[in-house]
């Protein structure tokens, strides 16, 4: 599962993922995120118009099926790659409505200590960009529409594998174009969808701060040497 990540540096989303932002417009929401949390909004990158548009997304899908006035909305933040194609409402949206979430790296827990679990940050030692692959939805409500999103999750690489029996799916750089491509269909866009590799990539325990989504500053992050045993 993937249910904390961080995205602090937006200047790599523009150069990186070839996109614009009037940064005048957007400068309230367009801020270092060192604890992104589910139904809290986010940036995604999707298509509009035969452009790569970038907008602030619900982190959590609400399907059509929700209904106009959700009173307690599905908390939908991951999606599992090995069911897309069993459930319709992700067939249909890994037909059409795909999307990439920018980030620099997730969250997991060690829970060896149920009462003071150990947050892990798995981010690429670069610190660069990366993209989760993603599917959006609209749901049309009585004040106007709200966009939500979901991450496609996975197996875990062998770094991951020690702490969780899922993670984020982390799409290569060269297939951000066919991902976003709304003439690429649901098959090939499944087949774009691997088990990330560990190359390059680190786990870090960091503060217990990142535990509250209340949280979101660079301490979020901070480095953490765990009090006894070993890392995993």
């Amino acid at each position: 599962m993937c249910g904390r990540y961080t995205l602090t540096n937006q200047e790599d989303v523009i150069a990186d993922l070839q996109v614009s932002i009037d940064m005048s417009a957007g400068s309230e929401w367009w801020k270092p995120r060192f604890n992104v949390a589910p139904t809290q909004p986010a940036p995604v990158v999707m298509m509009h118009d035969g452009q790569r548009a970038l907008e602030l997304m619900r982190w959590g899908l609400l399907p059509h099926w929700t209904g106009k006035s959700p009173s307690k909305p599905p908390l939908m933040i991951n999606a599992r790659v090995e069911s897309a194609f069993s459930h319709r409402i992700f067939r249909d949206l890994l037909e059409r409505k795909r999307c990439l979430v920018p980030a620099d790296g997730f969250f997991e827990w060690k829970r060896d200590n149920p009462k003071k679990p150990l947050p892990l940050f798995f981010h690429p030692a670069s610190r660069g960009l990366i993209c989760f692959a993603g599917m959006w939805a609209r749901l049309r409500t009585e004040t106007g529409e709200i966009h939500s999103f979901t991450i496609l999750t996975g197996p875990p690489n062998e770094l991951v594998e020690p702490i969780h029996d899922r993670m984020p799916i982390v799409l290569d750089p060269s297939a951000y174009a066919a991902w976003l491509d709304p003439a690429i269909d649901a098959a090939a866009a499944r087949s774009l969808l691997h088990v990330p590799s560990a190359v390059g990539w680190i786990a870090e325990p960091v503060s217990t701060r990142v535990n509250s989504a209340a949280n979101d500053d660079p301490a979020c992050i901070a480095p953490d040497a765990p009090a006894q045993g070993s890392l995993f």
